[in-house]
C-alpha cells in the first residue's frame, strides 16, 4: 500500500525511501503482546487486534488506509488517532512526531 502510485505522490517518495523507512520500523519497534482485552466490536475480527495492539502498546496513532473501518466502535480511546499514511506523514513532517 505504501508502494501505491498515490501513496507515493502524497509522501513525495521513491520506492526505495519507503523500503528504508519500513527497515528503519523494523529496528526501531518493539515487540507487543495481546491479550484480547480491548474488543471494540468492529466487523472485521484481524481490525479488533490491530485496535487492541495500538492500546496495549500506547500508540498515538493508527496509521491505516482502511480509516473507515475503524472509527465505528463500541469502544473509544480518546489518545488513539487513526489517520491514513498521507494524514500522517503530513502531521509528523509538520511537528516531527
Amino acid at each position: 500500500m505504501l508502494k501505491r502510485k498515490k501513496a507515493l505522490e502524497d509522501f513525495g517518495l521513491d520506492a526505495e525511501d519507503i523500503d528504508k523507512f519500513l527497515r528503519f520500523i523494523a529496528y526501531v519497534g518493539k515487540p507487543y503482546k495481546t491479550y484480547f482485552l480491548f474488543r471494540p466490536n468492529l466487523k472485521d475480527e484481524k481490525n479488533n487486534m490491530v485496535i487492541e495492539l495500538a492500546v496495549t502498546s500506547q500508540s498515538d496513532y493508527l496509521v491505516t488506509s482502511n480509516t473507515k473501518d475503524f472509527k465505528n466502535t463500541e469502544l473509544k480511546f480518546d489518545q488513539l488517532k487513526i489517520k491514513t499514511p498521507s494524514e500522517f506523514a503530513k502531521i509528523w513532517r509538520s511537528k516531527d512526531v
